[in-house]
């Protein structure tokens, strides 16, 4: 429910609201945000939130050993992202590591140089301080990362997110006519569906989509979601002679967000890093392919020439290369965007919560014969 939640919070969400379903008890300590309860039950999911983001090691560490205390845990999940919060040191119960991504470099395009070199550090030493857990990752791509860093691939397992068909009123007939929806649009566009931050690469789609629109004026760019950068995109526009052909939504209700998909002629996913990239699979429910970075996530959730294209990471070039393509190939964009489809459909969350319970149930096994 937090007004920055994103991907890797629709996946706790998901996962963990499934396994609730499945009669176990599950508990979220979280931050706080501003007019957000500290304890509500949110789909089954017990949230206590306290502090805010920077502090939140710190919140952890004062209060875990209270937390377990009162709900007695059988095990502890700790959502690594960005900062470790060395759950363990604080509460002797059986521990699963749980990654989207590692940021590596590309924390420095994101963040300023003395944050961006705490990421970078920490990402670093979690061999040394978790040199018995248990991790699971999203996606084999950040699986190799993290053996790379020095995480024993034995303890690392992949469990994906799931995929699922948009569900709101409606949207019954949406995927059956997306597929030839953009051919009869009046105004053909791409979208480019994120928070707006820097390291979704924001400045590379702005980039290609001007270098594409030097031959394609008829086509639009179409900018959806929310984000510190966003109030920065209406000057670089207007100075890059793209008033009119760019389109800021803002944030958008998950109905629209659809909507737009559907007519959209494809996905851009531009990110310096991800974990998977549930933007691809929501467009993919639609028929849409997805022109992509190639990097750790999303070089899995888009498999190259197959379910969309990938391209050079922050190569803007490259990318309107890939756009180009994609436009003039009507052919083309439709089977990529029917076999995007097939490959969505092949994830789901049910499969995904029992794979992680499962693995918890392991965790808890290994834990009592240490």
């Amino acid at each position: 429910m937090h007004p920055a939640a994103g991907g890797a919070e629709k996946h706790l969400h998901r996962i963990f609201g499934k396994i609730v379903e499945m009669g176990h008890t599950v508990v979220l300590f979280t931050t706080s945000f501003p007019g957000a309860k500290e304890r509500e039950v949110v789909d089954g999911i017990q949230v206590i939130r306290k502090g805010g983001d920077l502090m939140f090691q710190l919140t952890v560490a004062l209060n875990l050993k209270k937390l377990d205390r009162e709900f007695n845990f059988d095990v502890v999940v700790e959502d690594l992202n960005k900062l470790p919060v060395f759950a363990h040191w604080f509460v002797r119960k059986p521990l699963l590591v749980q990654m989207h991504h590692l940021w590596r470099m590309s924390i420095f395009a994101e963040a300023i140089f003395p944050v961006a070199f705490g990421v970078w550090f920490f990402e670093r030493i979690i061999p040394f301080f978790y040199r018995t857990q248990p991790f699971v990752v999203v996606s084999p791509s950040t699986k190799k990362e993290l053996a790379e860093i020095g995480v024993d691939e034995s303890r690392i397992s992949v469990i994906y997110n799931g995929s699922e068909k948009p569900n709101f009123p409606g949207c019954a007939d949406l995927s059956a006519s997306s597929a030839e929806s953009c051919e009869n649009a009046v105004e053909p566009y791409f979208i480019w569906l994120s928070r707006v931050h820097r390291y979704k690469g924001i400045w590379t789609a702005l980039e290609a989509f001007e270098k594409f629109s030097k031959s394609h004026s008829e086509v639009k760019l179409y900018i959806v979601g929310d984000g510190p950068l966003l109030k920065k995109l209406p000057a670089w526009i207007k100075s890059h002679g793209l008033d009119g052909k760019v389109v800021l939504t803002g944030f958008v209700t998950g109905a629209h967000k659809y909507e737009l998909l559907s007519s959209s002629l494809a996905l851009l996913q531009t990110s310096y890093k991800e974990g998977w990239g549930l933007t691809v699979m929501e467009a993919a429910q639609l028929c849409k392919t997805t022109i992509a970075s190639d990097v750790p996530g999303l070089c899995d959730s888009v498999r190259d020439g197959e379910t969309g294209i990938l391209f050079p990471s922050g190569d803007a070039a490259a990318c309107a290369s890939a756009m180009e393509k994609v436009y003039s190939d009507a052919e083309l964009r439709k089977n990529l965007g029917q076999n995007a489809k097939r490959y969505a459909e092949s994830f789901c969350w049910e499969k995904s919560a029992r794979e992680t319970l499962d693995l918890l149930q392991q965790t808890v096994e290994g834990y009592s014969r240490k």
